[in-house]
């Protein structure tokens, strides 16, 4: 399917497989930003489990809680200072106070490190780490569980599950140190996630989704309601309107494939056509499995245009 070929004249010289991206654009974020983003928090769905012991996130639990919206008979060993004194004098039962429960929810960041990751001006690469740089934040700051996973065909060393602040360092040397990979196979790898982590949790896929593999038969194992997914799909303005002409000859960039041809407008506007039409197929099956899919372009700025763009989304709040 070249369309979903990466349009370049000159093939770049490949990256070996297990080095680091070049910190080229300095760190990942200043310290004002990260002040500036801790007033925000990722919005976690009710239905996720989690652990009411800690957390911000609310849940469908009821517990007592001097915070309460309802009352249920008190039993013996409940704890005499959720009891509702005021409904026992009126009506001489001893009811208990109950409220919701606040949980901490598994935060799961997968970041796709395969070699069309790494190119496009910026880096899709820098984004996507980028991204899961401030997620991962979010859930740190505010008492999530976190596990990051980069992958190519199959999940790589993992960072997490991690807790607390105290990990964000140890969380952005990780993110920096993620190696690109030959190529990748969603599906595959989702499908596996979704095994090794059955109590669930919310998901955030950061992929460019060229994979031979598509995307069902990961998201058929990703359900609601164990499951919250968010597709976020890194696209290059230049592979959507590539602004090429005459001939020229195309090589993919994880496979290496070569295809010679020449660029004139009928063959763009038909380039042009299946681009939109994989772009919207992605979007109808992520609509069908009950998954938010968020398009982002690489060039667009983190905080002035990705952040509100996540916000609108409902990821963050």
């Amino acid at each position: 399917m070249w369309f979903k070929t990466i349009f370049r004249r000159k093939p770049m010289a490949p990256r070996k497989p297990g080095s680091a991206v070049t910190r080229s654009d300095g760190p990942l974020f200043d310290e004002a930003f990260l002040r500036r983003l801790e007033r925000m928090s990722l919005q976690a769905q009710r239905t996720l489990r989690g652990n009411p012991s800690s957390g911000e996130h609310p849940s469908r639990r009821r517990l007592p809680t001097t915070i309460f919206s309802e009352h249920r008979p008190y039993t013996r060993g409940d704890d005499v200072r959720y009891v509702d004194w005021n409904a026992y004098a009126r009506q001489e039962h001893v009811l208990v106070k109950l409220g919701e429960a606040e949980q901490d929810v598994h935060v799961h960041l997968l970041i796709d490190a395969s070699r069309s990751m790494s190119v496009g001006h910026p880096l899709r690469l820098r984004l996507a780490q980028q991204l899961v740089g401030a997620l991962g934040y979010l859930a740190l700051a505010h008492s999530d569980r976190l596990h990051v996973a980069p992958f190519g065909p199959e999940v790589l060393r993992s960072f997490g599950p991690a807790q607390g602040k105290s990990r964000v360092i140890e969380l952005f040397r990780f993110i920096e140190g993620i190696a690109p990979q030959p190529d990748t196979r969603v599906a595959a790898v989702l499908a596996g996630y979704a095994r090794q982590h059955p109590q669930g949790g919310l998901l955030v896929v950061c992929s460019d989704l060229l994979a031979p593999d598509g995307l069902e038969e990961g998201l058929r194992l990703l359900a609601p309601p164990r499951w919250q997914v968010l597709v976020l799909h890194l696209l290059d303005q230049r592979d959507l309107d590539p602004r090429l002409q005459g001939p020229l000859e195309l090589e993919d960039s994880e496979t290496g494939q070569r295809l010679a041809l020449t660029l004139d407008d009928a063959t763009l506007r038909a380039y042009a056509r299946a681009a939109r039409e994989w772009r919207e197929g992605i979007a109808r099956l992520c609509a069908r499995r009950g998954v938010r899919y968020a398009p982002i372009l690489s060039h667009w700025p983190l905080e002035r245009q990705v952040i509100p763009y996540l916000h609108a989304r409902r990821l963050l709040s």
